[in-house]
């Protein structure tokens, strides 16, 4: 009951922070950045944010890590949740997602292990998705400068082409939710305000089979 209580406590206080800062759904087309190479940007809407590891919480704010903030007990972990629109017609060589809008606090990537992308495939964004099953294995992803990181999601993404998915959806989290040594250890993605999920903040970049 105690956990009870305080998931819907937490739930009250992320979603006050952030109710004034969520994003529309994104309406910007796919681009060519290269010959070959097609560019979606995450939806930055309603179908993203984060959610809680160890019970139903929710927020607009694209955090994984652990110790959000000073309320959260030892052991509960943040994982992000990520939409993006499938323009039709894809043959998928290569598809790899991307940000350049990491920031840090703390050492999440030396104390939670490696950042992980995983295939998964839900309706609506809520609470309930803290414990929603991935549709496939996870990929590692790799920190290629203070700011940016880039995790290879090629098979993921040509699965849900093949099934003719609308989108292709992701989970972010570390190998491990958290490691109960009170520090704040979190890799938060955002450009102007860390509690809304704009779109642009990601990009899946889909190389097509010539």
């Amino acid at each position: 009951m105690a956990f009870a209580r305080y998931a819907l406590a937490s739930a009250g206080l992320l979603m006050a922070a952030a109710s004034s800062a969520t994003a529309e759904a994104s309406t910007a087309e796919p681009t060519i950045t290269a010959p070959g190479v097609i560019t979606v940007a995450n939806e930055g809407g309603a179908l993203e944010g984060h959610t809680l590891t160890a019970f139903a919480g929710m927020g607009t704010g694209l955090f994984a890590g652990d110790n959000l903030n000073s309320s959260f007990p030892e052991g509960i972990g943040v994982q992000m949740y990520l939409t993006f629109a499938l323009p039709p017609g894809l043959d998928v060589a290569n598809a790899q997602l991307t940000s350049n809008a990491l920031r840090v606090s703390g050492t999440p990537f030396e104390d939670l292990g490696l950042l992980l992308a995983e295939p998964v495939t839900y309706e609506s964004f809520g609470p309930e998705l803290f414990d929603l099953a991935a549709t496939g294995p996870h990929s590692g992803c790799t920190v290629a400068d203070e700011a940016s990181i880039r995790c290879d999601v090629t098979e993921a993404v040509r699965v849900a082409v093949d099934a003719g998915e609308p989108a292709a959806q992701f989970r972010i989290r570390f190998e491990v939710a958290a490691d109960n040594d009170g520090s704040q250890d979190l890799a938060l993605f955002y450009r102007t305000d860390s509690n809304m999920n704009e779109a642009g903040i990601f990009e899946l970049a889909i190389t097509q089979i010539p």
